[in-house]
């Protein structure tokens, strides 16, 4: 096990590995070989590299452990992400129905305004053709 260096807690498995040969050889004459590994650490998702003692790279069945842990933990975070998702998608519909509502009834409001408007210019009209009924303002301009 190696401990992470930002917040000491022990990572079991590399998340890679590879081999680095030694220049010196071993007293029985055989050659060495030091295995160097990333890690990451499941607390503070740092990443670091450290060497992988013997233990550590012979134990497979850990980081098949260790994978499906991840693996789980990747699927908790997609479970919350779309739980969040579903929860700004009902924010975002109920927004718009809100927003659909309150153009009907501006809609509607400037309607009734143009209705009104168009009934006093009508109005204003009939009282320019009775004025000028009134003034003889029509029998001038056949003339």
């Amino acid at each position: 096990m190696v401990k992470c260096p930002k917040c000491g807690t022990e990572v079991v498995t590399p998340v890679k590995t590879w081999v680095i040969p030694s220049r010196k050889a071993s007293k029985r004459g055989e050659e060495r070989k030091l295995v160097m590994g990333i890690f990451e650490c499941s607390d503070c998702k740092a990443r670091f590299r450290a060497a992988v003692t013997a233990e550590t790279r012979a134990e497979e069945t850990a980081s098949v452990k260790n994978m499906v842990e991840r693996i789980k933990g990747i699927k908790g975070e997609l479970m919350q992400t779309l739980k969040n998702l579903r929860g700004k998608i009902k924010t975002l519909e109920t927004e718009r129905a809100n927003l659909m509502i309150e153009i009907e009834k501006l809609k509607k409001m400037a309607e009734s305004k143009a209705s009104a408007l168009e009934g006093e210019v009508s109005m204003l009209r009939e009282e320019v053709k009775s004025l000028r009924d009134l003034l003889g303002y029509a029998e001038e301009q056949e003339k």
